[in-house]
């Protein structure tokens, strides 16, 4: 039976682990970038229809609610603009926001301790530049998977909330607000983004990891 070695099973792990950090990084990047908003409101002509002031005092009001986990929607009374439906929709979102968050902060301990691990061990400055390699590599190959199943992305959109969405809350007419404020081509412009800093943080890793200037004492004794 083939035996796999311990530094093997490490790097893997935090490869896989680095896919999932640089996605969620980047998705928090772009989040929270007022400077975002701003643009792809007033290119989406979303501040000439709704006002300019008013979607940014919501956004601020989204954006902390959204990445808090101690307030009820109800109880802002600047997001009660919202009816019923969007609400139970944005509390969906919260609940995945905040999984993202705990799991992010998780993945990126548990890499820490896997590389402290990895110190102990033989080839320690090859294991790590594996991993960072490695982690750079894989992430751009996720990006461009999505990236292809991205170009048709109406299709792309929808199978997207029918996944994380699965109670199908996400359905809403011309008239709600949700869709006036956030249409399509907004979450179109938000994965491009987030794509170009997913592809410049691999790019980081891929560059340190190739770094000869990358070098670690190994703790590790004989």
């Amino acid at each position: 039976m083939l035996k796999i070695k311990e530094p093997t099973v490490l790097i893997v792990l935090s490869v896989i682990l680095i896919v999932f950090i640089l996605f969620s990084a980047s998705f928090f990047m772009v989040f929270v970038d007022r400077g975002f908003y701003d643009k792809a409101f007033d290119k989406h002509g979303v501040y000439k229809e709704i006002g300019v002031e008013g979607i940014r005092n919501t956004v601020d009001y989204l954006i902390n609610y959204l990445t808090s986990e101690n307030t009820e929607i109800n109880k802002i009374k600047e997001l009660s603009i919202f009816t019923l439906e969007e609400q139970s929709h944005l509390e969906d979102v919260r609940d995945i926001i905040i999984w993202v968050k705990a799991l992010s902060i998780a993945s990126l301990v548990l890499v820490i301790i896997f590389i402290l691990r990895l110190r102990m061990l033989k080839d320690f400055n090859s294991n790590l530049k594996r991993i960072l390699v490695y982690g750079g590599i894989a992430t751009l190959a996720v990006v461009g998977i999505l990236f292809l199943l991205s170009l048709d992305f109406s299709p792309f959109f929808l199978e997207f909330h029918k996944v994380f969405f699965p109670q199908g809350n996400y359905m809403f007419t011309s008239h709600h607000l949700l869709p006036n404020m956030f249409p399509e081509g907004f979450f179109y412009d938000f994965t491009k983004k987030m794509f170009f800093h997913i592809g410049i943080l691999s790019l980081i890793l891929i560059f340190l990891g190739t770094s000869s200037a990358l070098t670690v004492r190994n703790t590790r004794r004989n």
